[in-house]
């Protein structure tokens, strides 16, 4: 029921009549009631007159010199000198009310009607094909403009690139501002072919155009501005910085720039969502999934910052304190990256649900389940200790030493499953299921990750080396490499080369390096480079000048099985 508030304002005031989203007309506030409060009397007692399925009989009385509308002998309103339109007398204004309150009631009945419905869902079905052929259509036209080499001007490389860049994403944001517009406008056409969603659409309406503006227009410049961020930055350290941090930033961002551009235009997509705070159905929609990719992004970019800290300057640090720079350090990565996974799990949490009461509903359900599945629990864990630290992956061979089989059991990992893990031997070609509880008591044998990595190294040094020269460059080599975590001791191997033309002695140096995974196999390169320039500085300070060729030569001798 609508209440019709008293108003102490003397002002004109005007509120409109909105009937399935469609103004009828405009009325005034007449003592004592508002003309919101009028408006929205009328509106109801419409609504309930479509609702009743009675038709219309629409009257015009006099009362107190003032002609009242009724319908179906029920009050809707009076007429006053205040409501008039033009030169217009309250009783011809009260006519012309009513016979658009008649077509208004006319045409609400018939849109509800099952028949109007089935023409406007296949309506709404041919805009969506229709929609999707545009959408499908340009985005074939955006790729046919860019077919064939463009006829560029003759610059630098580094010009050129930029040119292209900047083209392309030109393109692509043409392309996605053509594709909103398509979308934005069967999104209106069909909003307006019912009367529910019609009312949406007047409430949206009003100054939903000049928001969907600014919001696209946000959209546009977040994403250039998140494009040329990292180059921004870079321009600024490299004018105004000193050198050292500007190896920081060519250390630090170029390796992920990509990455950093995402999480730019993250955020700046993300604050532009302001645009659109005040329709609070569409806002939470989008601010859900914003949020979670942009905390995804930032999480990313954390842990791809921190690797780059510990393959860069974590060495460093560890070696200076004295400490032996071994595996531990991908430990150290690896609980980093749950830190900062977990951190962004309660950044997204907060604010969306009581935290606190789930983790204690959490906790006291999950005291309940370990007690009542204990052995599941447990292999569950073990599961999730093996995807952990990851002795094996699926499609390896490994060997487990088992008290049954002195020889142990060898064959190749199938799956990895929840409970257990398969094991395939090669003879026989027998399945084993193996419990995952089963592999921390066992020692694991894994045969796939015995390969070694062979590393050549050519040295060109600017002089003809004489026989103590060569002695001195063989042990600098030796105690650089046979000192480095990683690197088969006793494997270096160094052959020299005297070369006519032009005057100069070529060293080339081989060795093993040992590896149990990609991420440890990095970390041994990394180790490696170190050393590198370690070798460098002592053999300058002896007064032995050389040239590295790069790039240095990786070659993978796999294991046979």
């Amino acid at each position: 029921m609508v209440l019709l508030v008293p108003t102490t304002a003397q002002s004109k005031e005007l509120a409109p009549v909105v009937f399935d989203g469609r103004q009828l007309f405009e009325v005034s506030n007449s003592e004592p009631f508002t003309a919101q409060g009028r408006a929205d009397w009328i509106n109801s007692q419409l609504q309930t007159l479509v609702e009743s399925e009675e038709p219309p009989k629409i009257e015009i009385e006099q009362r107190n010199k003032s002609p009242i509308i009724r319908i179906n002998g029920r009050y809707l309103l009076t007429v006053t000198q205040r409501d008039v339109v033009l030169e217009n007398s309250p009783e011809e204004q009260a006519v012309i009310w009513s016979q658009t309150i008649d077509q208004a009631v006319k045409k609400a009945r018939k849109e509800r009607s099952s028949k109007f419905l089935w023409q406007a869902s296949l309506l709404v079905s041919g805009t969506l094909v229709l929609a999707i052929f545009l959408h499908w259509g340009l985005g074939r036209l955006w790729r046919y403009s860019l077919v064939g080499p463009r006829q560029l001007p003759a610059v630098d490389d580094n010009t050129q690139d930029r040119q292209s860049l900047a083209s392309n994403l030109y393109s692509n944001l043409t392309l996605l501002l053509a594709r909103t517009i398509v979308w934005v406008w069967v999104i209106l056409f069909s909003l307006n072919l019912f009367p529910i969603t019609r009312q949406w659409s007047y409430r949206l309406g009003e100054d939903l155009l000049v928001t969907l503006i600014f919001f696209l227009l946000s959209i546009f410049f977040s994403v250039i501005a998140g494009q040329y961020s990292p180059s921004l930055v870079r321009a600024a350290i490299l004018r105004f910085s000193p050198e050292p941090i500007t190896n920081i930033y060519e250390n630090f961002v170029e390796p992920i720039i990509n990455l950093f551009r995402l999480t730019g235009s993250l955020i700046l997509l993300s604050l532009s969502l302001f645009w659109l705070s005040k329709y609070e159905l569409i806002y939470g929609f989008i601010r859900f999934f914003m949020d979670l990719g942009l905390i995804v992004s930032l999480a990313w970019l954390l842990s791809r910052l921190f690797r780059q800290f510990i393959r860069i300057y974590g060495i460093d640090i560890v070696r200076k304190l004295g400490w032996e720079v071994d595996e531990l350090i991908l430990v150290f990565e690896a609980l980093a990256n749950v830190i900062i996974g977990f951190i962004g799990i309660l950044a997204f949490a907060q604010g969306r649900f009581d935290l606190i009461g789930l983790l204690a509903g959490l906790g006291i359900g999950g005291l309940a389940i370990a007690f009542a599945a204990q052995k599941t629990l447990e292999q569950l864990l073990s599961t999730i200790v093996l995807y952990l630290d990851r002795p094996f992956v699926s499609g390896e061979y490994i060997r487990l030493q088992s008290g049954l089989n002195p020889q142990g059991l060898f064959g190749r990992v199938e799956s990895i499953g929840l409970r257990s893990t398969k094991i395939r031997t090669p003879a026989k070609s027998t399945l084993f299921v193996v419990p995952n509880s089963i592999f921390a008591n066992l020692e694991i044998e894994n045969i796939s990750r015995g390969k070694k990595i062979m590393v050549l190294l050519y040295l060109d040094f600017s002089q003809l080396l004489a026989a103590p020269e060569q002695a001195l460059v063989q042990e600098v080599i030796k105690e650089s490499t046979n000192s480095l975590f990683g690197i088969d001791p006793g494997s270096t191997k160094i052959n020299f080369l005297d070369l006519p033309e032009p005057k100069i002695t070529r060293a080339r140096v081989t060795f093993f390096i040992l590896g149990s995974s990609e991420n440890s196999v990095q970390l041994r390169k990394r180790l490696l480079e170190l050393a590198n320039a370690t070798m460098s500085k002592k053999l300058i300070a002896y007064g032995i000048d050389f040239k590295m060729e790069e790039p240095t030569i990786y070659v993978e001798s796999p294991v046979t099985i």
